[in-house]
């Protein structure tokens, strides 16, 4: 285009073509932004949300079944983690719909990674109360947590259509996937990964979820206490609080 028009002067068709080619791409560049740029600037300001997430009362019941149901596509750390956030993300939206936690948690099952470690379904409500809840509270609720899986009976959670029946209860004493899981197969003679397990650790979880989620409706209204003093072992060093049923003459020396 030439430069120096004077006032009044005319545009020529090869000119006015071009001009319109270039509010053309300036539309198109601009739809693309309305598109995509703004799904990128949510997710940034996802991203820099700061910690605690913001949190609503959900409905245990809901949670469980969640868990339950998805205990069964991968396992117990992904059920619980999962039956907390999908209730938040109908409920809240951001940051739990951009950032569903409970997709990188699936390595958690077994005692995270099969290594029998801790349970599964506690890791994940443990990281997802840690995205809600500020530490030294979040501390509470777990230890709380923790305790009441050790000396509870489970599964208790009765799902509208079980995939295996079963009729055993145990107490862990533990919240190790290994005591857990080997006491219950134990009393209920029954073989690891049968689907009487699999259904066992199913419930388990909707379990932990419900907990959980009751657990953080009580500190949204207020109203949770906890009298538990943090796990110390005899050794002085931290530990859950019944280590000599599996060990003796072997528990560690530290310089106290």
């Amino acid at each position: 285009m030439r430069e120096g028009r004077q006032k009044g002067e005319k545009f020529s068709r090869r000119e006015a073509v071009l001009g319109g080619a270039v509010l053309a791409a300036g539309a198109v560049a601009m739809s693309a932004v309305s598109s995509s740029g703004i799904g990128l600037l949510s997710r940034a300001d996802a991203r820099e949300t700061t910690l605690p997430w913001p949190y609503e009362k959900i409905d245990p019941q809901e949670v469980a079944k969640i868990a339950y149901e998805s205990f069964y596509k991968d396992l117990c750390c992904y059920g619980v983690s999962r039956g907390i956030m999908v209730p938040l993300q109908k409920k809240i939206g951001e940051p739990y719909l951009s950032q569903p936690l409970y997709e990188g948690l699936k390595l958690g099952a077994g005692g995270i990674a099969e290594w029998g470690t801790v349970c599964g379904a506690l890791l994940g409500a443990t990281v997802i109360t840690g995205f809600i809840v500020p530490v030294d509270a979040g501390k509470q609720i777990i230890n709380e947590l923790f305790q009441w899986y050790s000396d509870s009976p489970f599964p208790t959670y009765e799902p509208e259509r079980p995939r295996a029946q079963i009729n055993v209860q145990t107490v862990s004493k533990s919240p190790l996937c290994h005591i857990s899981v080997g006491k219950w197969l134990k009393s209920a003679d029954r073989a690891i990964k049968s689907p009487e397990q699999r259904e066992r650790c199913a419930r388990l979880t909707a379990d932990v979820a419900m907990r959980t989620a009751m657990l953080l409706n009580e500190w949204k209204d207020g109203n949770f206490h906890s009298a538990l003093s943090m796990p110390l072992n005899s050794q002085g060093i931290p530990s859950q609080r019944n280590c000599t049923d599996c060990h003796t003459n072997v528990l560690p020396k530290v310089n106290r």
